[in-house]
C-alpha cells in the first residue's frame, strides 16, 4: 500500500498528501493571510482591493507592505490602508527580501504582490517553504511573447524565457510548494499609483491633441482592480488553483482609438487623434513609444480558463466606468494641475505639426474633432482649417466660388459613339473624357 500523510489545513480542514507530494483534497476556511505588497507601479493597489476582498470572505488579513512608510502613506493607494484597518486588516511594514523583518505568526496562505524576479521573490518563498498551505505568486502577462498571427494569449503560449517571473515560477515548481501564478494585464480603477488611461484625460481635457501609435486599432485589456481582487480572492481553499497558471484580465478589450473616444465622450469632447509612427520620429521600439503607457502591439488575453476552473465572473466594463474614473480625475484636482508634454510636443515637431501653446486645462468642449495619420515629417504642412462652433462650410469659410461650365458642356462630352471594347478617337483610355471639351473652358470660370 502506498503511505500518505495529513497535513493541517487553516480553519479546521484537513489536506491529503500522497506519494511524491501529490494533493489530494485542500479545503481553507477563515485563511490566516498575508500579502507582500509592492511600493509602488501598476499592480500597488492589488494590496488594497485583495485584502478588501479577502476580509469580506472572513479571512484574517495582514499586508506587509515594501517601502517607507512615512512617506507611501500620505498618497494612494497605501493612505486608504486606514480604512481597512478599522476592519481588522493588520498592515505592517518591511523589506520583503530580509526575512528578518517579517510579521511573525503562522500563515496558511501567502499572496507575492511584490517580487519580479529571484532577487525579489527568493527570500520570501524560502522563508515560507513547507510552511504555508497555498503560496501565491502575482506574476504578469507582459512574460508572454508577442504573436502577431494569434495576439490574443490563453495559459500555456509561448513566454520570454529572460523574463524575471518566468525564473520565478520555474522556482516554485523546483521547490514544490503548492503554487499559483496569476497573470494580469492593465489594471484601472480608483487610488491607481500608475497612470494609464489618465495619459488620455490629461491630453483630452486640456484639449491637445492624442498621438496614438499607428494604427490606433490596437486591442489592449483593461481590467477593473475590483475584478482583478475578486480572481485572486478565489484561491483559498480552491483546489484546482494549485499548480495553475491564470490569466487576470476582462472578458473585453478595447483599441487605443476606442479609449481616445470613450474617455471624450465622457468628457462632453471630441478628441484630435494622430496617429504616427514611433520608430520614424525615434521615440519607440520593441513594441514601446516613448511617453505611451500601453505597449504598441496587441495586448490582450483569454480568461476562460479562470471562469472554469475558478468559478469567476468579471463584473466591470471599461465603458460603463469610464463616466466614474473621469469624475474622480476632476475630484482629485488633477485637471488643474501642470502636466509634463514635452514628449508631445518632440513628436509633434518631429511630425511638423504646431505645437499647442498652452498646456493649461480648458473647461469648454472642443469642436470638431481632426483625425490624422502621420507616418513622417516630410512634405509640406497642411493648411489647417478654420473651426467654427456651429457648422462648417467650404465656400462661406475658404471663399471658394462657385463652379460654372460652358452651357454646352455636356453635349460635347455626350456625343453618340458605337460600342467598343477600346476607347473612341479623342478619349482617354483612362478617365473616358472626351476630347471635344473646349480647352480653354478652365478660363471662363
Amino acid at each position: 500500500m502506498q503511505s500518505s500523510m495529513r497535513a493541517r489545513v487553516a480553519g479546521g480542514a484537513r489536506r491529503a498528501v500522497g506519494p511524491a507530494g501529490r494533493r489530494l483534497t485542500v479545503k481553507v476556511m477563515n485563511a490566516n493571510v498575508l500579502i507582500a505588497n509592492t511600493k509602488g507601479g501598476g499592480h500597488a493597489f492589488i494590496g488594497l482591493y485583495l485584502a478588501k476582498e479577502l476580509l469580506k470572505k472572513g479571512h484574517k488579513v495582514t499586508i506587509m507592505n515594501d517601502g517607507d512608510a512615512d512617506k507611501l502613506t500620505k498618497k494612494n493607494p497605501y493612505a486608504k490602508y486606514a480604512e481597512l484597518e478599522r476592519q481588522g486588516l493588520n498592515v505592517v511594514w518591511a523589506d520583503p527580501s530580509k526575512p528578518s523583518t517579517y510579521p511573525r505568526g503562522n500563515f496558511d496562505v501567502v499572496y507575492d504582490n511584490n517580487g519580479k524576479d529571484m532577487a525579489s521573490c527568493q527570500p520570501l518563498i524560502d522563508h515560507f517553504k513547507h510552511k504555508v498551505d497555498h503560496y501565491v505568486f502575482v506574476s504578469s502577462a507582459g512574460a508572454y511573447k508577442a504573436d502577431p498571427i494569434e495576439p490574443m494569449h490563453v495559459e500555456g503560449d509561448a513566454r520570454k524565457s529572460t523574463a524575471g517571473h518566468v525564473e520565478v515560477e520555474a522556482y516554485l515548481e523546483k521547490s514544490r510548494m503548492p503554487y499559483t501564478v496569476f497573470q494580469p494585464l492593465y489594471i484601472y480603477g480608483p487610488h491607481t499609483a500608475k497612470d494609464c488611461e489618465q495619459w488620455f484625460v490629461d491630453r483630452i481635457i486640456r484639449d491637445r491633441p492624442v498621438l496614438l501609435p499607428a494604427p490606433g486599432i490596437q486591442l489592449t485589456s483593461l481590467t477593473h482592480v475590483e475584478d482583478v481582487a475578486s480572481m485572486l480572492a478565489a484561491v483559498p481553499g480552491n483546489r484546482a488553483a494549485i499548480g495553475q497558471q491564470f490569466n487576470v484580465c476582462s472578458d473585453r478589450c478595447i483599441s487605443f482609438i476606442g479609449i481616445a473616444k470613450a474617455i471624450g465622450k465622457a468628457l462632453g469632447k471630441d478628441p484630435e487623434i494622430i496617429l504616427y509612427s514611433p520608430e520614424k520620429v525615434g521615440t519607440g521600439k520593441s513594441g514601446k513609444a516613448e511617453g505611451f503607457p500601453f505597449r504598441t502591439v496587441h495586448f490582450f488575453a483569454s480568461s476562460d480558463k479562470a471562469k472554469r476552473e475558478l468559478g469567476w465572473k468579471p463584473k466591470h466594463d471599461f465603458n460603463k466606468d469610464v463616466q466614474a474614473m473621469v469624475n474622480d480625475y476632476k475630484a482629485n484636482g488633477r485637471d488643474k494641475k501642470e502636466v509634463d508634454f514635452s514628449i508631445d510636443d518632440k513628436i509633434l515637431a518631429a511630425l511638423g505639426k504646431s505645437v499647442p501653446k498652452s498646456s493649461s486645462a480648458s473647461s469648454s468642449s472642443s469642436s470638431s474633432s481632426s483625425f490624422s495619420r502621420v507616418s513622417s515629417s516630410s512634405g509640406p504642412k497642411a493648411e489647417e482649417l478654420p473651426r467654427s462652433r456651429s457648422s462648417f462650410s467650404p465656400r462661406r469659410d475658404l471663399k471658394i466660388k462657385r463652379t460654372v461650365l460652358p452651357a454646352n458642356w455636356r453635349d460635347s462630352m455626350d456625343e453618340a459613339e458605337p460600342a467598343s471594347a477600346k476607347p473612341a478617337a479623342g478619349r482617354s483610355a483612362t478617365s473616358g473624357r472626351s476630347g471635344s471639351v473646349p480647352k480653354d473652358w478652365r478660363s471662363s470660370l
